[in-house]
């Protein structure tokens, strides 16, 4: 009973005796740890040197100079901008031309804002690091104080006082050196922010004539309105935009001398270099027309090669560069047309070309601008019917795309003519300058072409390079290759330059962007024309490097080693192999292509293998074995269905065999590795031959034996170690049977030997009386029921037998 109490008792107080829930744990306050009192003067003496340090640091950044000065220069050519600007009336007024020319300055304009606006940024940032550093270092030398006054040791006051000054003064300092540059940076803001205002007002603009091409936007010469405009004003803009073009500004060179200064010597340097060389005759046919026009090519390099790095250019110098890029394409391009009526045409068009962008860059008023184009429309109709009408009656009534060309330029224009007339002004300017500048970046691109392509053919036969054998072997594949991917890059940055012509994008960058942007959703998976062309280009480039590695061994590497033929081609198509599967995967990479995506491709690839593929992965894996084990190389005699056959081509699927009848014939590797194959070239290309001769009996066995000997001695190509072997083998039917075995070194003349052979042993037993016989037989004929028999066939080596 007492035991029962006592268990009550303690059930009851068993709750109170647990706690609710689980205390936490007391919260740890961190606690730094500093140095000992030993390292206070130490610590004090590094603070110093680092203090000095930060201020050899900061010294450069305090230096302005060098922004004051460009600050200077950024605010004169800002304030000749805005000069400009307003000189030019409203932003919306402006020309397609002077739009864009204007967006190129003011846009270049910004750049240099941005690059200053970067450096100090760079110089804020690191006084504020700097000064960061420097709080914290001053923070860690008085909370070490505060920690030791609690304590009995000894504290150099002296040098806490010290160091936190130094500290404090290095922070200062940094503060101080960053408020000259962040008034600066609020300069550089305020210049920005009204440049900006400008540019957004250009591309607006840029946007609405965009727009309106399709839109009238003009009276027409029907309405009274049209009429009204011509005003005396009208002289004065012409007169304002003649001097404003013409005004050579000086400065713009100034800033980048380097590229003037490159063009002048690339001019004169390839006009020299052809000069030169143009006398002896060693410039081929083709490049005749650089012969004859050296200037011109001097200049048309020179312009073409290095004109972008100017950036935008003011009008003068606009003016300028298109002038001597039109001459000298007209000049160069007449020197390769034989006809008339092209030469014709393409100084027309140069002069045509120049004339419209030098009334562009003065920035023609509108109204004269639409009368010079529907003169030009007047005119260029008629003109352009009757040279079409020539070339054709020259190629008596054939239209050739010359004429076509023509004719569709006439309809240009008439259509061009009928907008100028209806008041759809930007419409008619756009169809005129796009066309014919569209004619011009044709020219550029087959000069261009043309070009590069001679001086890349120049440089890989010129005597220097073509002493490498791999240039001597490979220099025609070489040029063509390298001319293709020329090609490739040209055309491609042409055809973007073609979207800037008809107004579709500002920038051939712009238009790169935007095409290579397109995409298609395909499930999961983006494809893109900028992943397309990355790929494709890829894997070209991957195919040009491996025939350009294969190319260095056969050539460069090869003949200096001592490796069968078989063992060549292995490593060369292995290397092949494995450049491509690299150049795949890279491909894939840049394409933006995880290799997991190909995990389904990989399933059902195993499952097509598993069900109609054996074959082929069969041939494939025997293709390798091929390649490493060589039980047929290249060059082999093999015997196949019972022909002669030399191996051309081991492929990874198939092998490619000729026969003596030059039929190819095509092989799955897999028959050489599971099918008996009689190679008779795979150690040694010595090779026998077996010869069977009969003579009659009677004859003299020895003078047989010493007369095939003579036949064998007889031709060259038989090797005398193995030395002939003349065999007496049997007694035939109707002969004594003989053997001749004789050995070649090279089994491809086997055919050739034993022909020959054969007519010595022909001629030699026909001198020495030998008998070669025939198989003969006599048939006996048995009559029955007492008929007499009739006469049997008398054998010539036998008497008339009368057996019954």
């Amino acid at each position: 009973m007492t035991f029962l109490r006592l268990f009550f008792l303690c059930f009851l107080l068993f709750p109170t005796l647990t706690p609710a829930e689980e205390s936490a744990p007391p919260a740890t306050v961190e606690k730094r740890t500093f140095p000992s009192v030993a390292e206070i003067i130490p610590k004090a003496s590094q603070i110093s040197e680092n203090a000095m340090k930060a201020e050899a640091e900061m010294a450069p950044l305090a230096d302005l100079t060098q922004i004051t000065t460009e600050m200077e220069g950024i605010k004169s050519r800002q304030a000749e901008i805005m000069k400009r600007v307003t000189a030019l009336g409203e932003v919306e007024q402006w020309t397609f031309d002077r739009l864009l020319e204007m967006r190129g300055t003011v846009g270049n304009h910004m750049t240099e804002l941005r690059k200053l606006v970067d450096t100090l940024s760079q110089r804020l940032t690191q006084l504020e690091t700097l000064r960061q550093q420097w709080k914290t270092e001053e923070d860690f030398w008085k909370n070490w104080r505060a920690e030791l006054k609690g304590t009995t040791e000894e504290i150099p006051v002296t040098a806490f006082t010290k160091s936190i000054a130094q500290a404090q003064k290095v922070g200062e300092r940094a503060k101080e050196i960053s408020a000259p540059l962040v008034e600066v940076q609020k300069e550089i803001s305020s210049l920005q922010t009204e440049m900006l205002d400008v540019q957004n007002k250009i591309e607006r603009t840029l946007n609405t004539l965009r727009k309106q091409t399709f839109k009238k936007t003009t009276h027409s010469f029907i309405s009274k309105d049209f009429y009204l405009q011509f005003t005396p004003e009208l002289i004065t803009a012409t007169t304002t935009g003649i001097l404003e073009a013409t005004k050579i500004q000086w400065d713009f060179l100034q800033e980048k001398p380097w590229v003037a200064l490159l063009q002048v010597a690339t001019t004169l340097l390839l006009a020299f270099f052809i000069l030169r060389h143009r006398k002896g005759g060693s410039i081929h046919e083709e490049w005749k027309f650089m012969a004859d026009h050296p200037w011109a090519t001097g200049i048309f390099v020179s312009v073409i090669s290095f004109s972008y790095l100017y950036g935008s250019m003011p009008s003068f110098w606009r003016m300028g560069i298109t002038l001597l890029a039109a001459l000298s394409t007209a000049v160069l391009v007449t020197g390769i047309v034989s006809n008339p009526r092209k030469r014709l045409m393409i100084y027309l068009l140069a002069v045509l070309f120049t004339i419209t962008q030098v009334l562009q860059l003065i920035a023609f008023p509108p109204l004269l601008y639409r009368l010079y184009l529907t003169a030009l429309c007047l005119l260029g109709i008629p003109v352009l019917l009757l040279i079409a009408r020539a070339n054709q009656n020259a190629h008596d009534g054939r239209k050739d795309w010359f004429t076509k060309a023509l004719r569709w330029g006439a309809v240009i224009l008439l259509v061009a003519l009928v907008a100028q007339a209806s008041g759809y002004s930007n419409l008619a300017s756009r169809l005129i300058n796009s066309s014919v500048s569209t004619v011009f970046l044709g020219l550029y691109f087959v000069m261009t072409l043309r070009l590069a392509h001679g001086a890349i053919r120049y440089v890989f036969s010129h005597t220097v390079v073509i002493r490498r054998p791999f240039f001597y072997r490979y220099g025609d594949d070489l040029v063509a290759r390298l001319s293709i991917i020329f090609k490739i890059f040209l055309g491609a940055y042409c055809f973007l330059l073609f979207f800037v012509i008809w107004g579709v994008y500002n920038s051939a960058g712009q238009a790169w962007e935007a095409l290579t942007g397109m995409s298609a959703q395909i499930g999961e998976m983006t494809i893109s024309l900028k992943m397309i062309a990355l790929f494709s280009l890829t894997l070209y480039f991957a195919f040009t490097f491996s025939w350009l590695m294969r190319s260095v061994l056969e050539s460069q590497v090869f003949p200096h080693r001592d490796l069968d033929r078989g063992i060549r081609d292995a490593i060369k198509k292995l290397l092949h192999y494995a450049i491509i599967f690299f150049g795949f995967i890279f491909a894939m990479g840049l394409a933006g292509v995880e290799l997991k995506s190909f995990a389904f491709l990989a399933g059902a690839f195993g499952i097509g293998i598993g069900f109609g593929l054996q074959n082929i992965v069969n041939n494939f894996v025997s293709g390798i074995i091929l390649l490493f084990e060589r039980p047929v190389r290249v060059g082999d005699a093999l015997v196949i269905d019972g022909k002669w056959s030399t191996v051309r081509k081991i492929g990874l699927r198939s092998t490619i065999v000729e026969t003596p009848d030059r039929a190819e014939i095509i092989v799955p590797n897999s028959e050489f590795i599971s099918q008996k194959v009689t190679n008779w070239t795979l150690s040694s290309s010595i090779a026998r031959i077996v010869i069977p001769v009969g003579v009659a009996y009677g004859s003299d066995v020895d003078k047989v034996l010493s007369l095939l000997i003579e036949a064998a001695k007889e031709q060259e190509l038989i090797l005398q170690n193995p030395a002939p072997s003349p065999i007496f083998t049997a007694f035939g039917a109707s002969s004594l049977d003989f053997e001749l075995r004789v050995w070649v070194a090279d089994a491809d003349s086997m055919l050739g030997v034993r022909s020959a052979l054969l007519q010595s042993i022909d001629r030699l037993f026909r001198e020495a009386g030998i008998e070669i016989p025939f198989p003969q037989q006599d048939v006996h004929l048995f009559v029955k029921n007492g008929q007499n028999p009739p006469v049997a066939p008398i054998s010539p080596d036998k008497p008339e037998s009368s057996e019954a």
